[in-house]
């Protein structure tokens, strides 16, 4: 029995929602499903994931071989499995409506929409009674099932709507032009594709990498808000919907659509591009005086320096000024700062506007960003998008081994970004920053990097007590977030026993550790040069 249902919202232009049946507190599981209804693996993770739990290379069934990476499906060679128990599931369940449609080896990869269509086409020809009410309850949503709302949408993205059209007519062909009763199947085939697309969660990888989309009746059902009671976690494969905090029973379930870090004018232009609403929720109508919109300095003590470096900003992006608006823009103030923040954004990427997760942007790109926005004194280091861009920065030392420079970025995020982005402890990507923060800081204390622990010994930081406090943070709040039986939860748990084993001080001799040793941490991060390193 389900301790949620969905019923009519009670949002203003809301449709179906998602309530609470009964009480939960902060860090209750709301809902969890084994594995979402539809569950598509990126084209770029084909090779290396399981297409059926979604691990890499491999996942914990008693049946696997933990020495055997995906092996492909002997037929089609395009999707691979970890196990024979994940193969059989996926043969039975979905593969077998797609495997002949994508096994041709000069076919591309197919979307995720098509290749999820071919596969709830097949799964709905093989159910002439209906009796899979969560494959029917997919045509019930938005935008397919709302005519005025679907003719909006062909109104404002053409384009878009010319794209999905002919997606879902490719879909159908590769399906064999299913006959399912007296049913139009192309039009299935188009309502399924609008819904399912117009409706996914992301489905990210322990490490935060994207792996596919999702889409699932139930959890798909709750409405937006910029202030989320729930968030969802993909435990690859489960998915779970997690309270933020307290919920009473009766109140609608929310979760996020968009990152919620960005100010107002972002969230609103995304939500607006991507799902047609405009957000009233309570985080929304406090416009300018919400945190992520609050400036350091007023906007018309911009410094005589940036003011005229904004003015030639102005020209660039006099398309993008309104999705970063500052206030009506009407004054040359408020259209400098959104000058600066859309300059800022097109770096990091990070927004609908722009190539997501800017993959073009050079390092030092990243750099001058980070420099426009932090010295011209009106951002500080929580507000958007420099956060963004830290994690960009941190991923490009990341990526060229320059540990300790990534241990300097990862390490203010940790003090300046993560408490203020992300108030509640056990918010997953709060968790995930500390736990990478802790892989990076082992990697430092490795022998490669001898020499480099002991200067930083010299300076009064054992980075091993700091590893410890970061391991024992995730530890404590693992429970409340993606939960001990996850990916995270197992690895964390793992380097816990390594920590207790080698531990050579009683547990409450090394928390005493931690508690002398944070301050010189908090000190080291908030005192760290990131724009020069």
């Amino acid at each position: 029995m389900m301790d949620v249902e969905v019923r009519q919202s009670k949002l203003v232009g809301g449709g179906r929602g998602l309530f609470a049946k009964k009480s939960f507190d902060t860090g209750d599981v709301v809902y969890t499903t084994s594995r979402p209804f539809v569950a598509e693996l990126d084209t770029t993770r084909l090779q290396d994931t399981c297409a059926w739990c979604f691990r890499q290379p491999r996942c914990n069934d008693e049946s696997a071989n933990e020495e055997t990476a995906v092996l492909p499906c002997a037929a089609c060679k395009r999707v691979r499995y970890c196990s024979k128990t994940c193969q059989s599931k996926a043969w039975k369940r979905e593969h077998k409506y797609e495997c002949k449609a994508i096994a041709p080896q000069d076919r591309p990869d197919l979307p995720h929409g098509v290749r999820a269509v071919i596969k709830l086409l097949g799964r709905l020809q093989a159910d002439p009674q209906g009796k899979d009410e969560q494959l029917i309850d997919i045509l019930r949503f938005q935008p397919y099932a709302d005519e005025g709302l679907l003719a909006a949408m062909k109104k404002a993205k053409p384009q878009r709507c010319e794209d999905f059209d002919m997606l879902a007519y490719g879909a159908w062909k590769y399906a064999g032009e299913p006959k399912i009763g007296d049913v139009d199947s192309l039009g299935l085939a188009k309502g399924f594709f609008y819904n399912v697309m117009n409706n996914t969660v992301s489905l990210s990888g322990m490490e935060d990498v994207s792996l596919g989309t999702g889409f699932d009746p139930i959890v798909c059902s709750a409405n937006h808000s910029c202030d989320p009671n729930t968030i969802v976690v993909f435990n690859q494969p489960t998915l779970v919907v997690r309270a933020l905090r307290p919920i009473p029973a009766g109140e609608e379930i929310c979760i996020k659509y968009i990152d919620i870090t960005n100010p107002r004018s972002v969230r609103q232009a995304e939500l607006h591009d991507q799902y047609y609403f405009e957000c009233k929720c309570s985080r929304c109508e406090q416009g300018s005086e919400a945190r992520e919109d609050r400036f350091l300095k007023p906007i018309d003590q911009l410094n005589p320096t940036f003011s005229k470096v904004a003015d030639g900003l102005i020209q660039r992006h006099t398309k993008q000024l309104e999705r970063f608006a500052i206030g009506d823009n009407a004054s040359p103030a408020q259209q400098r700062l959104a000058a600066i923040s859309a300059e800022a954004f097109s770096v990091s990427g990070t927004t609908f506007d722009f190539n997501k997760g800017n993959e073009h942007a050079s390092e030092d790109e990243t750099r001058d960003a980070l420099r426009l926005c932090l010295n011209s004194g009106m951002w500080d280091w929580a507000r958007q998008p420099v956060p963004h861009l830290l994690r960009q920065l941190l991923v490009a030392k990341l990526s060229t081994g320059q540990t300790y420079a990534a241990w300097r970025i990862a390490a203010k995020m940790h003090f300046l970004t993560a408490p203020i982005l992300f108030p509640t402890p056990s918010y997953p990507d709060r968790l995930l920053d500390a736990w990478t923060l802790a892989n990076i800081t082992n990697q430092l204390i490795s022998p490669d990097d001898d020499a480099l622990y002991r200067e930083i010994l010299r300076g009064g930081l054992d980075l091993r007590i700091v590893s410890a406090g970061l391991i024992l943070e995730v530890h404590e709040h693992v429970t409340g977030s993606y939960g001990r039986d996850s990916p995270l939860g197992r690895a964390v748990e793992a380097a816990h026993r390594q920590l207790t084993a080698a531990m050579q001080i009683s547990n409450e001799e090394l928390r005493e550790e931690i508690r002398r040793t944070w301050p010189k941490f908090e000190a080291v991060a908030r005192s760290a040069d990131v724009l020069n390193v």
